[in-house]
């Protein structure tokens, strides 16, 4: 008779299934490690553009050496980047704002100086000096270039916002709260540009549509108000008020609305991997208490070439708010660094 045969053992399937699963784990883990470091190789800060260093020839010899190192040269600070944010003219083809972004990855601070958009600049490519015409008349790179010549700033990336994109960014965030300063009260009946902003002072609940309008008010029709000085900051206080909203959303269809509302209506030299390096520093950043703004002081009355009213600068006047809050370098800029134009008479008398 031959003997039973023994019977499986349960437990060493248990092992085998116990065994499987965690050769999976590790497997998934070892895919994981992969993706990250994939994506970290991937997502880095991008390049700081340096000031290039020009050879010269050596007296003697005649080869070609760099330049000993000047203790007054404009060195780059680590991690800090400078953007311009460009909001399109509603009816025209010029950039009605004009924001200077300061963004220190490092330190997670965030400087802002509003440009005025009559800001007077040197210009070559024609007669007309105000920068609100830089980016259509003649392109993004030339509107870098007038701003770091005027005012020594280099400017990294630009962000042009399309109005309806402004729209529907307020609303896909269920509106924004702003507190309004003062009264508002402007009509213009003209046809096809009909135009009409009537908000008492204190605080609102603002539509899209309602928040444009708000940003693009610059006095009552009786004269009283504020002009393109509080409008910037008016622009400023909105901006901060809906960045904290998007920061502080944490919803995943709310984020692929957010970036079809950036393809649809966001022009930008951003690459796409840029784009999501500076979103996740992002992430970490809190608007109050980590973000500080300023304005540009100077007279709104200067002939500049062929322009009227434009804003003109004194150095002294502009030189705190620019190293405070927008200057990357290690060392403060200084009026040797700027260029600017000087009205050729003003319009007003004080």
């Amino acid at each position: 008779m031959q003997p039973a045969a023994p019977k499986r053992r349960p437990k060493k399937r248990r092992h085998g299934i116990l065994f499987r699963l965690y050769v999976l784990l590790v497997v998934l883990s070892a895919g994981i490690v992969g993706v990250y470091a994939a994506h970290a190789a991937l997502v880095q800060p991008p390049p700081i553009q340096e000031p290039v260093v020009t050879p010269v020839a050596d007296s003697t010899t005649g080869a070609a050496q760099e330049e000993p190192e000047d203790p007054n040269a404009l060195v780059r600070r680590e991690g800090v980047y400078n953007f311009v944010l460009l909001g399109k003219d509603v009816d025209g083809s010029n950039t009605d704002t004009i924001i200077l972004v300061q963004y220190d990855t490092k330190n997670q601070k965030v400087g802002m100086v509003s440009i005025p958009r009559d800001t007077a600049v040197q210009r070559t490519w024609s007669k007309y000096c105000k920068i609100n015409a830089a980016f259509y008349g003649s392109g993004p790179d030339t509107l870098k270039e007038e701003i770091q010549n005027t005012f020594g700033i280099p400017v990294d990336y630009y962000i042009l916002v399309d109005p309806k994109g402004f729209v529907a960014l307020v609303d896909e965030l269920d509106g924004v709260d702003l507190y309004i300063p003062e009264d508002m009260n402007y009509d213009d009946p003209t046809p096809g540009e009909e135009l009409h902003i009537h908000y008492t002072a204190g605080q609102h609940h603002l539509t899209g549509e309602q928040a444009l309008e708000v940003v693009r008010f610059r006095h009552n029709n009786d004269g009283t108000g504020y002009t393109d000085i509080g409008r910037a900051q008016m622009q400023r206080q909105l901006l901060l008020a809906l960045a904290d909203k998007v920061i502080s959303w944490n919803s995943l269809t709310k984020m692929q609305s957010f970036l079809e509302l950036f393809q649809t209506y966001v022009k930008t030299d951003l690459s796409p991997t840029e784009m999501l390096y500076f979103a996740e520093q992002a992430m970490g950043l809190t608007v109050e208490g980590s973000v500080e703004q300023g304005a540009l002081n100077g007279r709104a009355d200067g002939v500049v070439g062929a322009s009227k009213w434009c804003y003109v600068y004194e150095a002294e006047d502009i030189l705190p708010t620019l190293n405070a809050l927008v200057n990357p370098y290690t060392r403060d800029l200084t009026e040797e660094d700027l260029n600017l134009p000087t009205a050729s008479r003003y319009l007003q008398s004080y």
